[in-house]
């Protein structure tokens, strides 16, 4: 890929994942939706569709009318084509070498989150006995999932996949009976609901996509609406919203930051405002309301994703028709190469075609035009022997004749028999 198509794949990237993005962002709020477990399902989603549908654009069948830049037939590769042009390749490269060291520092990052939640755990000592409340939230939801004391972390964690485990630090003895329900319902609640694997999921996505922004604006949103999920879980299962929020407040205001990247933790200071505003409220939507917010918010991000590609998509090498094709002959069949007579006669079938490059200079100074060839297929269907027979611009010949050297036919038959003839070959470039 040229850097002139690199660039103007990445302008159309990050034009359709921005309209995405903020439609998505806007929709909830003209929809007023509050409802935790919607919202995080939500969220989750636009995550994906803002990620990979443009993606998912760009390389499904481009047969539709070229883009519009929606002005006076401006494009995103017109607008490339006044940036100023010839970018060293080096700068491509050097710019993929900070995105592939910015993936691969975050996934180191992730590597040291485990090793020390890893060595957390290894160095706890199981809390025994479980104080009552424990062992009741623990009996009520059907979990033997143990609870350890960690003297390396200051507040509560749930950490693990396939053997959870939750790390309270030693204050968590100290709490009031009504806290520690609290604590161990939030906790327990996040190990039934294998919070931790997309906790996880999410930061892999964070490392290796740390540039785009959606990653940086939906990610935070998804961690909020988790705890929201599970604070009014955690409410609903102990009864009493004020104890649960001065469980909240005793243990955000008593630890310190967070653990690890990878710890599901209680705590949370940037978030406390809006978990506890959440909470003193009574959000409730009918199934019908549900159900009816779902359609609407994906049938305008359908929208948006449509409008996204219609108007920022790339022109781009999809956008020229170069090699459009060759072919038969204007009103002259083939010749033999050695002068031999045929009483019959069939003409060479392409069977493999490799499509002309656009030159870039040609591009740009917007060269169209018809390459004319004569060439010669041999008794193998290999093209040898290439001469121009009319050409617009010299560029674009010698694209022409560098493609067409690489063809392969089916030989022509001289009375049954494979024979070399001269033949001619039409290319079309055409910049839509």
């Amino acid at each position: 890929m040229s850097p002139h198509d690199l660039l103007t794949t990445l302008i159309s990237y990050v034009l359709q994942s921005a309209l995405l993005l903020a439609v998505g962002l806007l929709l909830p709020r003209l929809l007023r939706l509050r409802h935790p477990a919607l919202l995080l399902a939500y969220w989750r989603f636009l995550l994906v569709v803002v990620v990979l549908l443009p993606v998912v654009l760009s390389l499904s069948p481009q047969q539709a009318p070229p883009p519009i830049f929606a002005f006076e037939g401006l494009t995103v590769d017109a607008v490339v084509d006044t940036l100023p042009a010839a970018v060293p390749e080096r700068t491509w490269e050097t710019v993929l070498l900070v995105l592939a060291a910015g993936a691969l520092l975050g996934l180191f990052r992730l590597g040291l989150g485990i090793i020390h939640l890893r060595r957390c755990r290894s160095s706890a000592t199981l809390l025994e006995p479980l104080p009552y409340p424990v062992e009741d939230v623990r009996r009520r939801l059907g979990l033997r999932v143990p609870f350890l004391v960690s003297q390396d972390l200051p507040a509560p964690i749930t950490f693990g996949w396939l053997h959870p485990t939750v790390l309270v630090p030693p204050a968590f003895c100290r709490l009031s009976e009504d806290a520690q329900e609290g604590v161990a319902c939030h906790e327990l609640l996040h190990v039934k609901r294998r919070d931790w694997p997309m906790t996880f999921v999410e930061e892999v996505v964070r490392a290796c996509l740390w540039f785009h922004p959606a990653v940086w604006v939906l990610l935070p949103k998804l961690a909020l609406t988790r705890e929201q999920v599970v604070d009014a879980a955690a409410v609903g299962m102990t009864g009493n919203r004020r104890q649960y929020l001065d469980a909240l407040w005793q243990v955000v205001c008593g630890s310190g930051s967070r653990a690890s990247l990878l710890a599901v933790p209680m705590t949370g200071k940037s978030h406390l405002f809006e978990r506890v505003a959440l909470l003193q409220k009574e959000i409730s939507m009918s199934k019908s309301r549900v159900i009816c917010s779902v359609v609407i918010l994906g049938a305008l991000l359908a929208v948006a994703g449509a409008v996204g590609a219609a108007v920022f998509s790339t022109t781009g090498a999809a956008a020229v028709k170069a090699a459009e094709k060759t072919e038969k002959p204007a009103e002259m069949p083939p010749r033999p190469v050695a002068g031999t007579k045929c009483d019959e006669i069939t003409e060479p079938v392409a069977v493999d075609k490799v499509s002309p490059r656009y030159p870039e200079e040609a591009r740009k100074a917007k060269v169209m035009g018809t390459v004319v060839l004569d060439a010669v297929i041999s008794e193998e269907g290999v093209v040898d022997q290439v001469k121009v027979v009319e050409s617009p611009d010299e560029q674009l010949s010698e694209a022409a004749i560098e493609a067409v050297e690489q063809w392969r036919f089916d030989p022509a038959l001289c009375d049954g028999e494979p024979v070399a003839v001269w033949y001619k070959l039409t290319i079309n470039f055409k910049l839509q």
